[in-house]
């Protein structure tokens, strides 16, 4: 394979132009991002207060955890109120913003997940699956951005096709697989298959935080390309 260049990333170049890469498009999908976390968080925190689990029965961390998530939604807002202006400051702080706020949306909802579980008294066995679910999500989301920049490579001049696509395929599945098996033999050991909710919930935040760790795949090439190569710069695009 042969070394990236500027050339590899054209069709990032392509969405960063004229596309879903945009300055309004960033600005667009931050605004999402803010109050789709702010949702999980704010029920998370509900239930945190409530009478079953008690804000001053969470331990230390639990605490730290939400201050934590208090000053990342400040710095949120004032990623989007700085960056309202079509310039290169703005276009790279909103493509640092897209990577960070994108991992931090991907996990909130596992908040909501976890003060359910404490809620119903079940926590000892949603922390292991939520455990596995994020190591999981974590190999796939390495597997796939390696895949991706691998694919962008140039092709060996000896005339031979690579072999990436193909073995990044099976790389993808190995994750998948430990994850699914993981996932059945605790819910099966510890019983909670009564819980229908809970356990549908869990699915559709895990499709979720799998869909976020690829798309920000994409968007960790475009913040590498706006930093790395002037010619990426909103400056030198031609913005109406």
């Amino acid at each position: 394979m042969g070394k990236l260049s500027e050339e590899s990333f054209s069709a990032i170049k392509g969405e960063l132009i004229d596309g879903r890469l945009t300055m309004s498009g960033m600005r667009s999908y931050l605004i999402g991002l803010f109050f789709m976390s702010a949702l999980f968080v704010g029920v998370s925190l509900a239930v945190a207060n409530a009478n079953t689990v008690g804000w001053h029965t969470l331990s230390t961390g639990w605490h730290r955890i939400y201050y934590a998530e208090a000053v990342l939604f400040g710095i949120h807002l004032l990623v989007l109120l700085l960056c309202w202006w079509n310039n290169a400051f703005s276009q790279k702080l909103l493509s640092v913003g897209m990577v960070v706020f994108t991992y931090k949306a991907a996990l909130d909802p596992y908040l909501t997940v976890l003060m359910f579980s404490k809620d119903e008294g079940n926590y000892h066995l949603y922390l292991p699956i939520t455990l596995i679910i994020l190591a999981s999500g974590l190999i796939l989301h390495i597997v796939v951005l390696d895949k991706w920049i691998n694919s962008l490579r140039p092709k060996t001049g000896n005339g031979r096709k690579s072999n990436v696509k193909k073995d990044s395929k099976h790389l993808i599945l190995f994750p998948v697989i430990l994850l699914l098996t993981a996932l059945t033999t605790l819910v099966i050991k510890n019983g909670i298959l009564g819980d229908y909710e809970l356990v549908f919930v869990v699915f559709i935040m895990t499709v979720m935080y799998l869909g976020l760790l690829i798309g920000a795949c994409e968007f960790i090439i475009a913040m590498y390309c706006i930093f790395r190569y002037p010619s990426f710069s909103v400056k030198n695009f031609n913005i109406k």
